[in-house]
């Protein structure tokens, strides 16, 4: 499921024209920092949900999976003007962004008329 999730992210941001890396490495930066990672694990812990014992294997895997779309789901949060939420549309500064209309038109150079 997290596989499937992530190439659709990546898929909708290539329709976008969003560069996309197809094979990122799995300690390559993201956007979520390990202080913001150990809080949410706290705040589950504090819940009373089971966390595995080894936080530094838990936080390896999670920002293994999260190279993945984290870049694509930025971008299509930014792209879409989603509304503030964490871990998404919180990571960029330019919250009066207004996407171009059909950047598709746009990938090569030209203008097609419709």
């Amino acid at each position: 499921m997290i596989r499937s999730g992530y190439l659709c992210l990546r898929h909708l941001a290539e329709f976008f024209n969003i560069p996309v890396d197809h094979d990122p490495r799995p300690d390559d930066p993201i956007s979520i920092t390990r202080e913001e990672f150990e809080a949410a694990a706290e705040r589950l812990r504090a819940s009373g949900v089971p966390l595995r014992p080894d936080r530094d294997r838990s936080w390896r895997d999670f920002a293994g999976w999260r190279v993945n779309y984290d870049p694509a789901l930025i971008a299509l949060a930014r792209l879409s003007m989603a509304p503030r939420a964490p871990w998404s549309s919180d990571r960029y500064e330019d919250v009066h962004f207004v996407p171009p209309a059909l950047p598709w038109l746009r990938r090569s150079g030209t203008r097609t008329r419709g």
